[in-house]
């Protein structure tokens, strides 16, 4: 089995210069960015280590309760189920789709004041390999476990798995070649947003790896 080297990225934010004041003008933009901005609204909150309340775990639902006063539409978007979603063109669709059909059932009037706008950030990411390099599943588990950076983390199991797929990708097929199938759709279905924090996850993803040794001793 070959060595697994562990990459990951560095992240910086942009003004696209485009902001919304009503649920119109919003899905308008979300119709034509490109799809770093869909990603970075989703899913900065993670990346920053920083948490909107539970009940509105995303820029677009949380803005649409806290500004435009509909919190109906606002817990639609929150409860996306982003492990179906697994890359950001279909992300954008059902984003768009549940806009749409609330617009098209709802007398929305609700639009920001000055100041309060939407404005619209693209999230540009940069990829290198780290120093980090597994031979085995028992490396991997201590690599994660004894590691406290978690950007690799946010990288393999939300920004790879959603923005191209390529290293989580292969990831995963370097640990199918263990036959450890059973371990990785135990990965596979893990919710980001379903813990506190990103080292809540970690701390999941451990007990995962750990239980999967547990059960094939």
């Amino acid at each position: 089995m070959a060595d697994f080297t562990f990459y990951k990225a560095r992240y910086h934010f942009e003004l696209t210069g485009l902001k919304a004041r009503d649920l119109l003008e919003l899905v308008g933009v979300i119709k034509d960015v490109d799809e770093s901005v869909v990603f970075n609204h989703i899913y900065h909150a993670l990346l920053d280590y920083h948490f909107l309340p539970p009940e509105y775990p995303n820029d677009f639902s949380y803005w649409i309760a806290d500004v435009l006063h509909e919190p109906a539409l606002a817990e639609r978007l929150a409860d996306l189920d982003l492990r179906e979603l697994n890359d950001p063109e279909s992300l954008r669709k059902k984003i768009i789709k549940i806009i749409e059909e609330y617009l098209a059932t709802h007398d929305v009037s609700g639009r920001a004041g000055i100041g309060q706008e939407f404005h619209f950030v693209r999230c540009i990411s940069v990829v290198f390999p780290t120093k980090t390099v597994a031979r085995d599943l028992t490396d991997v588990l201590e690599i994660i476990k004894g590691s406290d950076d978690l950007d690799s983390i946010f990288y393999y199991f939300i920004a790879s798995r959603l923005l191209d797929g390529g290293h989580y990708r292969a990831l995963s097929d370097w640990v199918l070649e263990k036959d450890s199938h059973e371990l990785m759709g135990k990965l596979d279905n893990l919710y980001p947003y379903g813990f506190a924090n990103l080292n809540a996850m970690k701390i999941e993803i451990v007990k995962i790896i750990e239980g999967y040794f547990w059960e094939h001793l």
